[in-house]
Formats: structure tokens, sequence, C-alpha cells
């Protein structure tokens, strides 16, 4: 029987991972070696290695964090490529600003950027343009003072990108207790305040618990607290990016088991390939995701533990919103992650979402391109008419 290297690389992990510390999987970093110490934190970073400042810089030229630490000349080029694009106005690849009227203000980098000058009640064509490829490059944009809107224009907002959906994309509730008005059930409410304390204080993709999880979502805040509440997200490309070549090899190919409450609903691959830029994201969440497939339940237990320390402690890969009233977050659920911070109590937030859904049936299950181009998706555990069933309803 030929294995191929995806199947050696997980039969040799096997071995090691019974017979080695959980951190010797992250090599070729070898700091953690050099210490007496395996809590895989030396230096104050999580899985930490000489390269870690090229990491975030290389993830966004798309090169060799590796390479640049070895070769002078090649991350000479690379500074030039990013010196170049951090002083353009675009700031959207190498696609320039159609709308002169709109101006950005990036919060990091890598990820998130907030855009003036719009009016999300009337954008017009080249701002919606705009606006797209701002999302593709960025993976979350931002805009405020939008209040004025009203619920029908932020649906209207989100159809011109995409599909509109349910609450959840396909699914109108995850639990029996989700809120969408009547005579909008498109929207899902997020209303907090004293007696009703909640936020989605953890770190999720949205909706990866279903078979076709939703493109992305556009968040209104009706109402935002004096101080706290903000949003973080997270860099998923980075992430990826940042694993090392044995966990790439590892992963690609492989899935994962995903579900609300525990409970196995589908599998996705854990290299997701984003449909529209080609690019590989790091497809797993503590919220939503429960096992790595085929590994012994201790095994990837431990592997999912390391990986959330290193994906979840790397503040280079992130950025932080902070929310006012008629604030709005729009977001890419293929290249990024969120957690909402939950630190506004006993204050009141009331918070509104229109949920996207991939224009492209095709695209809307998540997959990984093989070099081949030949696409590999997840499967289904469970039945299409469980998934749609709210928790506590069944």
């Amino acid at each position: 029987m030929i294995l191929t290297s995806v199947e050696v690389a997980y039969r040799m992990t096997g071995l090691l991972l019974s017979a080695v510390a959980m951190e010797e999987i992250f090599e070729p970093r070898g700091m953690n070696r050099t210490q007496d110490r395996t809590d895989g934190w030396v230096g104050g970073r999580a899985d930490t290695w000489r390269g870690h400042w090229q990491e975030n810089p290389a993830s966004r030229a798309g090169a060799d964090a590796r390479r640049m630490v070895d070769d002078e000349t090649y991350a000479a080029d690379v500074a030039k490529t990013i010196r170049d694009r951090d002083a353009s106005d675009a700031l959207a690849g190498d696609a320039p600003l159609a709308s002169k009227n709109l101006s950005l203000e990036p919060l990091s980098p890598g990820i998130g950027v907030i855009i003036h000058g719009i009016d999300l009640a009337s954008p017009t064509e080249a701002e919606v343009a705009d606006v797209w490829n701002l999302l593709m490059e960025r993976k979350v944009v931002f805009f405020r003072d939008q209040g004025h809107i009203t619920r029908d224009q932020h649906i209207q907002f989100g159809k011109c990108f995409a599909k509109v959906g349910l609450a959840f994309g396909r699914q109108q509730a995850l639990t029996a207790g989700n809120n969408s008005p009547n005579d909008h059930p498109e929207i899902l409410k997020l209303y907090a305040d004293e007696p009703r304390p909640f936020a989605a204080s953890n770190w999720h993709s949205d909706v990866t618990w279903s078979n076709r999880p939703p493109l992305g979502s556009i968040l209104l805040s009706r109402k935002s607290p004096p101080v706290g509440g903000d949003t973080v997200f997270v860099d998923a490309f980075a992430l990826w990016d940042s694993l090392s070549p044995v966990l790439k090899e590892f992963f690609e190919g492989r899935r994962a088991n995903h579900g609300r409450a525990g409970k196995n609903e589908v599998t996705h691959p854990i290299c997701r390939t984003h449909p529209v830029t080609g690019r590989h994201a790091l497809y797993i969440n503590p919220t939503f995701t429960n096992s790595i497939c085929d590994m012994g339940t201790a095994e990837s237990s431990q592997l999912l533990a390391q990986l959330y320390a290193k994906m979840y402690s790397t503040p280079e890969h992130a950025c932080r919103f902070r929310w006012f009233d008629g604030s709005v977050a729009m977001w890419d659920n293929r290249s990024c992650q969120h957690y909402a911070v939950g630190d506004f109590w006993p204050h009141e937030r009331k918070m509104e979402r229109v949920t996207l859904l991939e224009p492209k049936a095709a695209d809307e299950v998540p997959f990984w391109l093989d070099a081949e181009g030949n696409r590999h998706h997840g499967e289904v555990l469970t039945s299409e008419a469980e998934i749609s069933t709210p928790l506590g309803m069944s």
C-alpha cells in the first residue's frame, strides 16, 4: 500500500504523540527544546521561535517567514513590498479605491479597517465594490455613524454583496431562546442589560456547526455601553500561515468534528481554502470544534489545546474594535474569527445582525483545494433537519 504524504505525516505524528511532549509536534521551532520547560511558553509567547517577528508581515505579503529569517536579500524584497503597500492609500491589495470620497483608518497592519465617508443607507456601486475589495483584503471592515439606517436598509446593504439568510444563515436559530423580530426574520437581535447579561464571549467563526456555514455577518450597534463591549477579530489566514511546516502537512486534507453542545454534527476541512482569494485559513475554533478526525481523544484534545494557545494569544494577528451607537462591523467568516468581550455588565447593549450567504452554491460547503485543483469537503454526521433544529427543541 502506497501512503500519501499526509497519511505518512499522520502515522509519524501518532507515534510522536505517544512518545514525546506535545510541543515536539511544532518542530522545527526549537526554542522550547533548549529550555528546561514543557509549558510551551518560553520567551513569554506560545510556540515561540526566532522568526516570530516576521510571521505576520510574511502572511500579509504572501512570503515565507523561515526564508526571511535566513535570506537577507529575500527579506529585503519582502520589506519593500510591505512598505509600498502600507504607503498606499488603497489598503486593498493591488486594487486602488474607486471612490474618492472614502477614507480609511486601519486598526492593524493585517486585519481590520474603518471605512469613513459612506452612507450604508444609499451606497454607490463604486463604494460597494470598494467595500468588497477591502473585506477580501482586510477580513473585517468597520463603519461609524450608521445609526440612522432602518432594518430594511440594513438588510438591503447586505444584499449588495450576497444573499441574505436567516438569523443564522441557512438556520433560523441556534437555541430555542434566539430572538428575531417577527417582521424581520433576517435580523438577529443580540440584546443585553443588567437582568439579561449576554455576549458571545468565546472565540468562533459563525455557525461552523452547520454543513453550510454563512459567508459573513453585518453587525450594527443600536445602543453601545459607555465603556467595554469591544469585539476582537483574529486573522485566520495568518493563523494558518504561522503554523510550522510539519503541522501544515499534517492538517492538509484532514477534517475536524464540529457541532453544538459537544455533539458532532458535521466535519469541515481544518485547512479551508477561501473561494475568492484562494488563501488558506485555519478553520477550527474552541466553541464548535469538538475534535480532530482520525485521532485519539487524548491526542486530539492536547493538540487542539496547544493550537488554541498559539491562535488566541498572538496580538500580531488580531485587531480590536470599540463600539459606539451606530457603529457597524462586517466580517468574512471564511477568513477571520471573533470574540465579543463580555466586560460591560450592567450596562445595556443592543446589537442587530444580518447574515450573508455564499453567492455561489458551489462555494457554500467549506472545502480544501489540493495541489491538483480538486475540492475536498467535509460531511454531515446527522441530518440537515437536525442541524436546522434549535437546541432544546428536538
